[in-house]
């Protein structure tokens, strides 16, 4: 005879199922209110408005607006990270490292008033200080180093497939990589987030196994 069901631990799982969508629901309408009206003037009611919930309930999730920045900005590092997990079903290596840049130029420049925001905001500091000294802060580190995990371990398959130099140590081929990426967003940036960041993903992925010389 099957024990009976554990309702305690149903009834928590219900639970926590419905924080997540709740979670998800509040994130999903500040990005929106967040994009089209900014950051500095937004407020807490504005969120709760826009997810259709009392603004208690937004403190339920999220201290402040900054939080929720905050939260906006690991959930969208995590669904890049699953993109470029979804690209190691292709079986190239050097295919599955212009399928991951592709995917992340798409990602960013469809949120173009969101990385604005995010880059306005102590962003640019925060890319800096990974990029450079490997630093960040909890989650933030955390997400870099997967990133850079994912492309060094592709890397070394190129090499071992003879696709790509191998006299050039793989943390160097990798940064050569981050630092056309880092140049080209950027340099996108600065000209206030045109819609043409993923049509030069191609350009940068040719840059980097071909150089600038003339053909």
């Amino acid at each position: 005879m099957a024990p009976p069901p554990n309702n305690k631990v149903g009834r928590a799982r219900v639970r926590e199922s419905v924080r997540t969508a709740y979670r998800e629901a509040i994130l999903e309408a500040a990005e929106r209110v967040i994009s089209r009206d900014g950051f500095t003037g937004v407020k807490m009611a504005d969120i709760a408005a826009e997810a259709g919930v009392a603004a208690g309930t937004v403190y339920n999730y999220f201290k402040n607006k900054e939080a929720v920045l905050e939260s906006i900005k690991l959930r969208g590092f995590e669904q890049i990270h699953q993109q470029m997990l979804a690209a190691r079903a292709l079986e190239d290596p050097l295919e599955r490292i212009r399928s991951q840049v592709r995917g992340v130029f798409e990602y960013v420049e469809g949120r173009g008033a969101l990385f604005t925001i995010y880059m306005q905001h102590g962003g640019v500091h925060e890319w800096i200080q990974q990029r450079i000294h490997k630093k960040g802060r909890g989650a933030n580190q955390e997400v870099f180093a997967r990133f850079d995990q994912l492309t060094l371990a592709t890397l070394e398959e190129a090499v071992a497939r003879g696709q790509v130099r191998e006299d050039i140590a793989l943390e160097d081929l990798a940064e050569m990589l981050g630092g056309l990426i880092d140049a080209l967003m950027f340099t996108w940036f600065r000209q206030g987030c045109p819609p043409n960041l993923s049509e030069k993903s191609d350009l940068l992925f040719d840059m980097f196994l071909h150089g600038a010389h003339a053909r």
